[in-house]
């Protein structure tokens, strides 16, 4: 089981899939430019039953913090 920091765990909260999951179909759909139906197949293939419509509206909401989280924070110059 993967383990989240705090600052990410309520992004998962009152979705039906673990986050793992959900970080999987959306990194596949980043890193590979795959449409939501072909996450749907990929998942479909490994057992998980996920409609394109779920990963869609995941994708928003992970795709920010992700940013976020992987943006530096701004360097002040004196």
């Amino acid at each position: 089981m993967l383990l989240l920091a705090s600052s990410v765990c309520g992004l998962f909260k009152w979705r039906q899939f673990e986050p793992e999951v959900i970080l999987l179909a959306v990194g596949w759909y980043l890193r590979f430019s795959l449409s939501y139906r072909d996450v749907e197949e990929l998942l479909a293939e490994r057992g998980l039953r996920a409609d394109h419509v779920t990963v869609w509206r995941s994708s928003p909401a992970v795709c920010a913090r992700i940013a976020a989280l992987l943006t530096p924070p701004p360097v002040a110059h004196q």
